[in-house]
């Protein structure tokens, strides 16, 4: 079951599922991130995880970036209660510092590599996955294999991650991911 729930400072829908093993999908900038984040989430959801999918776009530009993540992970870690997963594409990498803090495991969709965010990455004491696309801009390969063993580079993919030929290739690098994690 799907429904839609109110985080105060958005809206997010729940992906019915074990709540032991509950992910929290975070949008980027706009269209929640899909289809990348739902790449990303749905092999989770289909393997009885229960999803957390935060609804939410970035508009405002006058807006701080890391704040604006922070708000929408901290409201749906309030919400969903043990979290044992973080997806974030792109903008909401910016939560990045949040996970290191709470000891998240994370997948992070085409990261934003700004030094605020790269030194919450190095920060960090949980598993990582990084996944970007080689046709990005501002996707770094090298330095993301440097942050983390756990890498997948994308041939020929560019910041959104919407090349459906792939998404096999997103989903079975999360589900093998989250297998490693332990529930």
């Amino acid at each position: 079951m799907i429904q839609r729930v109110d985080l105060g400072v958005c809206a997010a829908y729940e992906y019915e599922g074990d709540p032991a093993r509950t992910a929290i999908a975070l949008p980027g900038a706009l269209l929640a991130g899909m289809p990348a984040l739902w790449f990303a989430f749905e092999p989770l959801f289909a393997d009885g995880w229960r999803v957390l999918l935060v609804w939410d776009e970035f508009l405002d530009r006058t807006q701080d970036p890391s704040e604006w993540s922070r708000a929408r992970a901290e409201a749906a870690a309030d919400y969903a209660g043990d979290v044992r997963l973080l997806i974030a594409k792109s903008l909401t990498t910016h939560a990045a510092a949040v996970a290191a803090e709470r000891s998240w495991p994370a997948v992070w969709l085409t990261p934003v590599f700004d030094d605020e965010t790269t030194a919450a990455l190095r920060a960090r004491t949980a598993p990582a996955l990084l996944i970007g696309g080689t046709e990005d801009p501002m996707w770094d390969g090298a330095l993301a294999r440097e942050l983390s063993d756990d890498v997948l580079e994308l041939a020929g993919a560019d910041h959104g991650l919407a090349r459906s030929d792939q998404a096999a290739l997103v989903g079975g690098a999360v589900l093998e991911f989250s297998g490693r994690l332990g529930a």
